[in-house]
Parts: structure tokens; C-alpha cells; sequence
């Protein structure tokens, strides 16, 4: 962490050299990571649609109860790789540690049960906005039909982390209105009382942004194009901050309070201190929008730039995994508010 603020903000000035730096902490850990239970599923139709679940092991899910009386407590993180890249499992990199180190780390450390979905990407599988929204609009409705079959999760409390690109799909998923039903299904008050007939209950807590830009700041390249549509018009109104507007407009009562879009759903954007400027900057435009003074919790994670975090956790080093503390916390206040 501390050679980190020498490699600059940009992403790509940044990208491979925090990769290069974090494998020798985590190979170390390679077996403790993977002793973390984890199972694979289909929760789509296209081959792409995977995810990993992790789970705690019963002295961790017994300490979380503490925490979590009523329900287990369940964390689905998307990971970024800007619209093109990415895996749940990264080859090639600390002998597939990551994101496997993601779900080790909350499911040991914090008694989650974790799931890491992989998502379709624009170039490998044809992906087109909001195709980010469907597959974790698929997800959660897996989590929702599959996971609380399982003994002991009739009742959820669901927290889902997007990071960068994964957090722009998270974003799509909460606001456009083409998922305002898969949103509903895990928000609404039956929701909370398994659908209203004591069946099982999946009920959203947070809703959290990793390093997420809200806008691109004006940029208009290929790869912005290709997933978002054929112009600036399109990259800007299908960006987090433009669904959010849209969102805003069509929102109709509770002019003073911005429950009404992701109704008793804590949001919450988190910044690595080292992130790049604009992604603060539509943060704070973002935060600003959202409908009712503070209605959008900033989380700084300290000494982290924009890829660190996803590759920090496992290590066992405490002021590396500090962000996944704050995680911790932030879900559980979302669960007793």
C-alpha cells in the first residue's frame, strides 16, 4: 500500500503495477483462501450466466448472528474489468486467488455468504446495454428462487457491492425501470414477510458502489459506444447519473426523501482515496442528485487507488483489509436501521 501513491491515479498508470504488487501477499494465503467452502451454479441460460457462492464455516455464521439475528446475511460482489474483461475467478494471476480471496475474507472473517457472478462482457459475448442490469437482475432472482432452498436461509438479508464497471451493472439494475420488478421483489414489504405468504424472504439492505463513475466525464471511445449505444447522448444517459435523473423524474411522491427509488435500501458510494479525479467528481455529482440531503453515504478507503481493493483482502494484512471492516459495518448498520 505504501508505494501505491507513487504510481499516479490513472487507471492504466496504475493497473498493472497494482497487480504486480499485491500477488506476492496473496500467494502466501493461496491455501487459506481456497479453503473457504465454494460452490458453482447457473443462475441464467447463457453459458456466461456462473456464479460462486462462498460460505462461512459454522463458528463464523454463529458470530454473525450477533450481528444478523433474523437472517443470514449475503453479499453478491460484481467485480469491474470495464465492460470487456473480467472473471469470478482470475486465470493466470496468484494461482486463481482472486476474486476467490473476495469470498474467503468476508465469509471467514465476517460470517457472510458471498456470491461472485460473472456477468457478459461486450466484446466475448455480445453485451449491450442493459444487458449489466439483466444478468444481475438474474442473479439476485437466483438467490431469491435457489439459495433460500438451502437450510438456514429461508430468510436474507441481501447486500450488493459493484466495483467500477460491475457497479455501473448494479447501478442499471436499481434504477432502470426495466428491473423495476427485480427490484421490487427484494424491497417491497413482502419481501420482508416472504412474499407475503411466510415463504422465504430475500430483503435488500445496501447497495453499494466501488470506485463507480457515475458519468465518463464526456468520453466517447469505442468501448463506452459499443456497450452503451452509438453516441455521447447515449453513454451519458445510460450512465449511472443519467439513470438516476431519469429515475428522479418518474419518481412520484416523497418529493423530500429519495426511499421511494430503492425503498429502505441503504446507498453508498465508496472511494479509494487514490481513485482517479473524475470518478470523485461524478461521485459527488451523483450523491448530489439522488433525491434528499445525505440520502448517499461517501466511504473513503484509505490508501487504496482504483484497483488495490479487489486484490487487498486475504492478505491478513489489517490496514490493507481495512476497507472490507467498513464494508462489514456499513452492512450491518443497513440491517439494523
Amino acid at each position: 500500500m505504501d508505494a501505491l501513491p507513487q504510481l499516479g491515479r490513472g487507471l492504466l498508470e496504475v493497473l498493472d503495477a497494482t497487480f504486480a504488487a499485491y500477488e506476492p501477499l496473496l500467494l502466501p494465503r493461496e491455501s487459506e483462501i481456497k479453503s473457504t467452502r465454494r460452490e458453482t451454479h447457473q443462475y441464467g441460460t447463457d453459458p456466461r450466466q456462473a456464479l460462486d457462492v462462498y460460505y462461512p464455516d459454522e463458528a463464523a455464521a454463529a458470530r454473525a448472528q450477533a450481528h444478523f439475528p433474523a437472517a443470514r446475511p449475503v453479499l453478491v460482489f460484481l467485480y469491474g474489468g470495464g465492460f470487456f474483461s473480467g472473471d469470478r475467478l482470475k486465470a493466470d494471476y496468484a494461482h486463481d486467488a482472486v476474486f476467490a480471496n473476495i469470498g474467503h475474507y468476508f465469509a471467514a472473517r465476517h460470517g457472510f455468504t458471498v456470491v461472485v457472478p460473472d456477468y457478459r462482457l461486450l466484446l466475448a459475448h455480445g453485451a449491450r446495454f442493459p444487458s449489466g442490469g439483466e444478468d444481475v437482475a438474474l442473479a439476485v432472482d437466483w438467490i431469491a428462487r435457489s439459495l433460500t432452498r438451502q437450510n438456514g436461509y429461508a430468510a436474507i438479508d441481501l447486500f450488493v457491492m459493484g466495483n467500477s464497471a460491475g457497479g455501473v451493472h448494479a447501478a442499471t439494475w436499481a434504477l432502470h425501470p426495466a428491473f423495476a420488478d427485480s427490484v421490487s421483489r427484494v424491497t417491497s414489504e413482502a419481501s420482508r414477510r416472504g412474499g407475503g405468504g411466510g415463504g422465504p424472504a430475500v430483503w435488500l439492505r445496501a447497495l453499494m458502489l466501488l470506485g463507480v463513475p457515475a458519468h465518463f466525464n464526456g468520453e466517447d471511445n469505442e468501448i463506452l459506444r459499443g456497450y452503451f449505444g452509438d453516441g455521447a447522448d447515449d453513454i451519458a444517459k445510460n450512465a449511472p447519473l443519467g439513470l438516476l435523473k431519469a429515475a428522479t423524474q418518474q419518481w412520484v411522491g416523497g418529493a423530500s426523501s429519495g426511499a421511494g427509488l430503492v425503498p429502505g435500501v441503504k446507498v453508498a458510494a465508496l472511494l479509494s482515496e487514490l481513485d482517479p479525479e473524475y470518478i470523485y467528481q461524478s461521485v459527488g455529482e451523483f450523491a448530489e442528485a439522488w433525491p434528499g440531503p445525505g440520502a448517499v453515504e461517501t466511504h473513503i478507503l484509505r490508501g487504496h487507488n482504483h484497483i488495490s481493493p479487489q486484490v487487498s483482502l486475504g492478505t491478513g494484512i489489517e490496514r490493507e483489509e481495512a476497507w472490507g471492516v467498513q464494508v462489514a459495518d456499513i452492512c450491518r448498520s443497513a440491517a439494523s436501521s
